[in-house]
């Protein structure tokens, strides 16, 4: 296993203590390679303002990567999860979903407070073929 946790900054120290934070942990599978995703989603997570704090990669091909951002942003994040083309497991869908609810009511007074997220990438088990162009099988 590898992780980058101790060459990135831990800006997380500067948000502890903060009132109001909220904890995630994700779980999705990834349609292409999972350690491709998490860098992909390293980028899209700073670009939309989050801070990455660390990432892990697996032999067996999951990854994981652990974010913060604020919660004025949790719409924008929750996108770029669906933008990678994760499959975001039903809790998590409910998890994020809810954040986004309770943000939206409460935005003046928690606009500011940190979300901590972290996301399990699992490879998608493979999907079979089928051959000679016959349609798959119907299911009444």
């Amino acid at each position: 296993m590898f992780s980058d946790a101790a060459s990135v900054d831990d800006t997380a120290e500067l948000n502890r203590g903060i009132r109001g934070g909220w904890e995630l942990n994700l779980i999705a599978l990834a349609a292409e390679d999972a350690p491709r995703t998490v860098r992909f989603l390293t980028g899209a997570i700073m670009a939309c303002g989050g801070d990455v704090l660390s990432r892990r990669f697996e032999a067996g091909g999951a990854a994981a990567i652990e974010f913060e951002f604020v919660r004025a942003i949790c719409v924008e994040m929750y996108s770029v999860l669906i933008a990678t083309g994760l499959e975001l497991s039903v809790e998590s869908h409910l998890a994020l979903a809810c954040l986004c609810q309770c943000t939206r009511e409460t935005l003046e007074s928690t606009a500011g407070d940190p979300v901590r997220a972290q996301l399990f990438i699992q490879p998608a088990p493979a999907t079979p073929k089928f051959e000679g162009g016959s349609a798959p099988p119907r299911v009444a």
